[in-house]
């Protein structure tokens, strides 16, 4: 793995809260935290804790059932998460693409009339780890080739975020989350994102 790769993988949250932060000095003023609206959105971001900061990217959708409550469904894809090990009579690496889809809900906390709203978020769902090509490399130089197949395993997560409207219905959305997996991969690991956000009736 390159040695620089996680310092510039780690600019991206930072870049990304103050991008978001910056177009939201244009943001319009007004009510804009309706019930029964459904959102469609993408983002982009960073994880770390599956091994360094690494780029991923999916998109979600969510319906507010009251101003406060908002049910979602979310997809995540995190690509090549590099497993490196060592031991006596050899060494081992390999990289393992994630994806993870869950449901959780959006806890939304309006501050007047503000285009600038909050939120607390919890979900659930699964992970996916994906087969992965194996090296095992051993002291006399001699290289094996395997496979390990992929698992799924149940995930539970939360934390928080904030939109930033523009529009009355359109806006950008930045949101940090803590996830807490079972199986093979049972370390936490945090997610950073950022993305655009369009509500429509």
């Amino acid at each position: 793995m390159n040695a620089l790769q996680p310092s510039r993988n780690s600019l991206l949250p930072s870049t990304l809260l103050f991008l978001l932060f910056t177009v939201s000095a244009a943001a319009q003023q007004g009510p804009i935290v309706h019930q029964g609206t459904t959102e469609i959105g993408g983002f982009i971001g960073s994880s770390y804790g599956l091994d360094s900061w690494r780029v991923m990217g999916g998109g979600n959708v969510a319906y507010a059932v009251t101003r406060l409550v908002m049910p979602y469904a979310e997809f995540s894809y995190f690509p090549g998460i590099q497993r490196n090990a060592s031991f006596p009579s050899g060494s081992v690496g390999f990289s393992v693409p994630v994806s993870d889809a869950h449901a959780g809900i959006h806890l939304r906390m309006p501050l007047g009339e503000s285009p600038i709203v909050p939120y607390l978020v919890a979900g659930a769902g699964v992970l996916r780890f994906g087969d992965a090509d194996v090296k095992i490399k051993f002291p006399d130089g001699t290289i094996l080739s395997d496979t390990i197949q992929g698992e799924s395993n149940f995930a539970a997560n939360f934390g928080g975020g904030v939109r930033i409207y523009t529009r009355e219905h359109v806006g950008f959305r930045i949101e940090a989350k803590i996830y807490k997996p079972t199986g093979t991969y049972t370390d936490p690991f945090y997610k950073v994102e950022g993305g655009v956000f369009i509500q429509f009736k």
